[in-house]
């Protein structure tokens, strides 16, 4: 059954539960470059693969960033 969720703020419609790290593949992101956050709490990346995204849940990615000088 398809759910809702925010990521980043925007709306999206996912075709069922599905863990953070089935996510992150589906949408081509490396886990180990990003930092996710679900409803304000952050998740280890050692639990992507068994915390799993419901109807109406808030996820935050941030991406670690390469440079400085």
């Amino acid at each position: 059954m398809p759910i809702k969720i925010l990521i980043n703020g925007k709306e999206e419609k996912l075709e069922s539960e599905m863990s953070v790290l089935e996510l992150l593949k589906k949408k081509n992101i490396r886990p180990e470059v990003v930092i996710a956050e679900l409803n304000e709490k952050i998740i280890n990346l050692k639990d992507y693969q068994s915390t799993l995204l419901k109807e109406g849940d808030v996820l935050e990615f941030v991406f670690f960033m390469g440079g400085g000088g």
